[in-house]
């Protein structure tokens, strides 16, 4: 029973993770409808993987990452800077793109040659949200529901990444597989989608500096 509550959870958390469209998301749907879904498997799986990493760094050091930023109040500013860029830079910022037959931008244009393993590992691997995102998933399954960290038994462990892994395929996959819908209601979505982070974004960064100003 505890390893079907381990292989559930991870895979409901990766699914949920992995269902905000972001730039593997994208490119997953890019590259199903520029070429095929074999090629898009090739960014998916790799994806995947790499955030695998992320997950075991969020098990192995979400209490060390969490007490560094409450001890270090530069970083804390810091971190508070960095939402407030990124969310005026969401907010304004305008991405070269390719355009379809209805204007619309369907693809970012590629400024490296990069093979699509790679560029699926580098874009899962180089997530800052997704690693705070595991870090808090796995803060509050420590408190609320289950134990995940270093002493945690290794097949349950190995279940639980197992289950990440596979939420994330499926979920990428199903983003893959009904690319030619969502290319028909993703008219405006993805700028409209990044100014909704970016005011997010910029909320959370004036939050933080109103709570380490007067707090």
């Amino acid at each position: 029973m505890t390893l079907i509550t381990y292989f559930i959870i991870g895979l409901l958390a990766a699914i949920i993770g992995a269902l905000p469209l972001g730039t593997t998301n994208v490119a997953v749907i890019n590259t199903t409808i520029k070429e095929n879904i074999q090629n898009a498997l090739k960014i998916v799986y790799t994806a995947a993987l790499a955030e695998l990493i992320l997950v075991i760094i969020a098990i192995n050091f979400n209490m060390q990452i969490e007490n560094f930023v409450d001890m270090n109040i530069w970083l804390q500013y810091t971190i508070a800077f960095i939402l407030l860029g990124v969310g005026i830079i969401l907010l304004l910022g305008r991405k070269e793109c390719v355009k379809d037959e209805n204007e619309d931008c369907i693809i970012i244009k590629k400024r490296y040659n990069i093979s699509k393993q790679m560029l699926g590992f580098i874009q899962g691997l180089v997530n800052p949200t997704v690693l705070i995102y595991w870090i808090l998933v796995i803060s509050y399954l420590n408190k609320k529901m289950l134990y995940l960290n270093s002493t945690t038994g290794y097949l349950l462990l190995v279940i639980f990444l197992i289950s990440v892994f596979l939420g994330k395929v499926i979920t990428l996959f199903g983003f893959g597989k009904f690319s030619n819908v969502l290319k028909v209601k993703m008219k405006h979505i993805r700028t409209q989608i990044n100014r909704v982070i970016g005011v997010l974004l910029v909320c959370v960064s004036v939050f933080q500096f109103t709570k380490l100003l007067y707090y």
